[in-house]
């Protein structure tokens, strides 16, 4: 089997297996703005990877209830390799390169999807897996359901002439499930702790009316829908498979993004990086893994960190609520840090300490303001008084174990309106230690520093 391989509409190469080597090969031709892969650039040399597929590649392959849904549908033309996977899916995904089969043309002929119905609907668990079956047809990575689909005005607009006519979603839509219930109310709210500061790009989100479903506007195609940016995350730049995510520590994934950054962009872009990380202590996501951090870019002069996306408060699950940060810092996983994330900002990003301090202030109160609106919206649709309770705890200790305790007597948290509130405490964790996306079977990786 070969597939071809496409950078804005156009077949720049072939991918295919070798023995027992997948093989990326450039046409005669390509040129060095046609790479597929920062990792991979143009040459007359094949790029060879043992086993699987290369990284690149792999990064949006689907995975959890989305997987299972294509093995379901499409088996008879699955073969067991990854290859023959993204040869279904590889035609509509993430970033400016789509994979078909040789000779096939990106794109999949799906249904439009009406968004602004889509957010009126009542989404019951049932609901959601058939919309995601109806759809499952795009590259996309992550264990919550989700989908990619034509948005219903996405076949209208005129497309200047000579550029690439490929069109695809504007939107990403993610549902919840049964470990994760209201997750659209959560990654909401979560994401609009750093949102409102406007320190840095955050992916634009929309909660349906019953909290179930959230659509996330694409930050990689334009707003007719046409690719324009090229999308790689840190687990792909690091090497690793995807269900290596979590088999590494924040110093190699800045180690790794950092390699391709134009120098004259270089700081603000790890002060984009602090304000993402520090985000995750406040609101208690243990779920920032290697995938969840990523690059975007037109061309090698202007590679970026891209808006920050799935930020979720994980410890509002009891089941997940034991769960420390996805990544080590300095060698510990811990929400106490101490003054390791201090020092880790300091010598990997290059925030000195009063920076450090005032970017923590201004995400804390962000919480406060927010959990102010978490609770309102508590207070109008009775359902979401649980998730929001667990929600508004969690955020009360990311604040108090961020903040310096000398100085903590001088500050607010979240004590006041949660008592206001009338919540009881917390539901305690279930007794595990369980990661998103990790099976429990898994041994736990050795950790490099």
């Amino acid at each position: 089997m070969r597939l071809d391989v496409q950078v804005g509409g156009r077949t720049v190469a072939q991918l295919y297996r070798e023995r027992d080597e997948y093989v990326l090969k450039y046409l005669p031709g390509a040129a060095p703005e046609d790479f597929v892969s920062l990792t991979m650039p143009v040459r007359e040399a094949p790029w060879r990877w043992p086993r699987d597929l290369h990284p690149f590649f792999r990064q949006n392959l689907p995975e959890g209830f989305l997987l299972a849904v294509i093995r379901e549908e499409f088996g008879p033309l699955l073969d067991g390799t990854d290859l023959s996977l993204l040869a279904i899916v590889g035609g509509m995904g993430v970033g400016r390169v789509t994979v078909t089969p040789e000779g096939g043309s990106p794109g999949a002929d799906l249904t439009p999807l009406h968004i602004e119905s889509l957010l009126k609907e009542e989404h019951t668990t049932a609901h959601f897996a058939a919309l995601v079956r109806r759809y499952a047809r795009a590259s996309i990575s992550g264990m919550v359901p989700k989908f990619i689909a034509p948005q219903a005005d996405d076949f209208a607009p005129v497309m200047p002439p000579g550029k690439p006519t490929l069109r695809t979603s504007r939107y990403i839509v993610k549902g919840s499930d049964d470990s994760t219930p209201w997750l659209g109310f959560n990654e909401f709210y979560s994401m609009r702790v750093l949102e409102r500061l406007e320190v840095v790009p955050v992916a634009r989100t929309r909660m349906s009316d019953d909290g179930r479903v959230l659509v996330v506007e694409r930050f990689d195609v334009s707003e007719q829908g046409v690719p324009t940016h090229g999308f790689e995350d840190a687990c792909a730049l690091l090497g690793l498979p995807p269900h290596e995510k979590y088999a590494t520590t924040t110093e190699r994934v800045v180690q790794a993004t950092r390699a391709y950054m134009p120098a004259a962009r270089m700081r603000a872009q790890l002060e984009h990086l602090g304000w993402h990380l520090l985000t995750n202590y406040v609101v208690r996501n243990s779920d920032c893994h290697a995938k969840n951090i990523a690059l975007h870019y037109t061309s090698l002069s202007d590679v970026s960190y891209t808006p920050v996306y799935d930020i979720v408060t994980t410890q509002a699950y009891p089941r997940y609520a034991a769960s420390p940060p996805a990544l080590a810092v300095d060698g510990r996983q811990a929400w106490g840090a101490g003054k390791t994330l201090e020092r880790f900002f300091n010598s990997r990003l290059g925030i000195p300490p009063r920076q450090y301090a005032e970017m923590v202030e201004r995400l804390c109160e962000s919480a406060i303001a927010v959990g102010g609106e978490v609770i309102e919206a508590a207070k109008n649709e009775p359902r979401w008084r649980s998730i929001a309770k667990q929600m508004v705890h969690a955020w009360n200790e990311g604040i108090s174990s961020l903040r310096d305790p000398k100085r903590a007597p001088q500050f607010r948290g979240l004590d006041g309106a949660i008592t206001a509130a009338g919540f009881s405490d917390a539901a305690p964790p279930d007794g595990s230690r369980v990661v998103i996306g990790r099976s429990e079977l898994l041994a736990s990786p050795r950790r490099k520093p």
